[in-house]
Parts: C-alpha cells; structure tokens; sequence
C-alpha cells in the first residue's frame, strides 16, 4: 500500500506508513519541520540544523580558542597542554575547513591536465629507439663524436671527428 499523508498543521505534516515491518500494525509517524524530515535528522523539530553558517563559524573558533584559554590553569602536568593544545589546533583546522567548503562561492579546483604518454594525438607513431640509436638514425643523426661517446656509441658524429683525444684516468693532466 501506498503511505498516508495528511496535513496535521501549516508547519507539521505526518506520515503514517501502514505495512512496516519492523513495527507491526503501529505504523512510522514522520514529521516534517520547515521542509526536513525527522526520519533524515532527529532533531529537526528542535531546529539544531536551522544555525546559520556564520554562526557555525564563530562558535567553532571560540571553541578551539578556548582550548588554549585552558592552558592556563593550575595543573602542573603538560599531559593535559598537550592534549588541549591538540585539540585546539584540530577544532580550529575543522571550522576553518568548514568555512572553506561550505562558502557558497567555494569551487572544487579542476583536475591538473598532465602530460602523460597516453596523451597521444591520433595516428602517432611512436619511434623505435632501440634502432634508431643502433643505425644513428632520428634523434641520434645529429649527435657529435662527443655526444656519441657520452651515449658509448661508435661512429663518428656530425662534426665529422673521428677520434677524441681521452686522458688514460682521471686524474692525468
């Protein structure tokens, strides 16, 4: 069966569901205040949700000050400092995430665009390196001697050196 609903005031409604289970023949009384349900929020009839975002703000910043107002104090442990001082800065790491993302002007930021090797244009063909450093082809055409022995390539490079001039170690002028 469908549920029930009849208008018990301008501000109240009240369901009434017939076929539940869990609750025999008694039936589910939902109210809703202002638009929301007690199924959704409990409370909703004593308007806990109804405080405003900048009053959220304010108390949770009092609140995590206040934290360290306690620090002073006649307790002579730091246990207890440390255990304030904690939450202090945890209260007011929240509230100032809080203020952040509930702002109504507040945009996730989009994703970074990367330069990954899947961010390929259609149709490339990658090279072949492997024969292109084997035949000196490609990016490798161009390479000097020097270049060629810094990669442990033979041949002679594009500035047509065919031998360089090596000290026997490292150390001999």
């Amino acid at each position: 069966m469908e549920p029930i609903i009849r208008q018990v005031t301008t501000a109240v409604l009240v369901q009434e569901d017939i076929d539940v289970a869990d609750h025999g023949n008694h039936g589910t009384k939902v109210a809703v205040y202002n638009g929301v349900s007690t199924e959704d929020e409990p409370s909703a009839a004593w308007g806990w949700h109804q405080f405003p975002r900048k009053t959220t703000i304010v108390i949770g910043y009092l609140g995590g000050l206040s934290m360290f107002g306690m620090l002073f104090g006649n307790h002579q442990g730091h246990v207890e400092n440390i255990w304030l001082v904690a939450i202090g800065v945890l209260v007011l790491l929240g509230t100032t995430l809080y203020a952040r993302h509930s702002s109504p002007n507040w945009k996730p930021k989009p994703a970074r665009a990367t330069v990954t090797a899947h961010n390929k244009p259609a149709g490339h063909q990658e090279p072949d390196w492997a024969a292109d450093q084997r035949n000196l082809t490609g990016a490798y055409a161009n390479m000097t001697t020097a270049e060629l022995r810094s990669w442990n390539l033979p041949g002679v490079g594009s500035d047509g050196v065919e031998n360089i001039e090596t000290p026997k170690h490292a150390l001999h002028h």
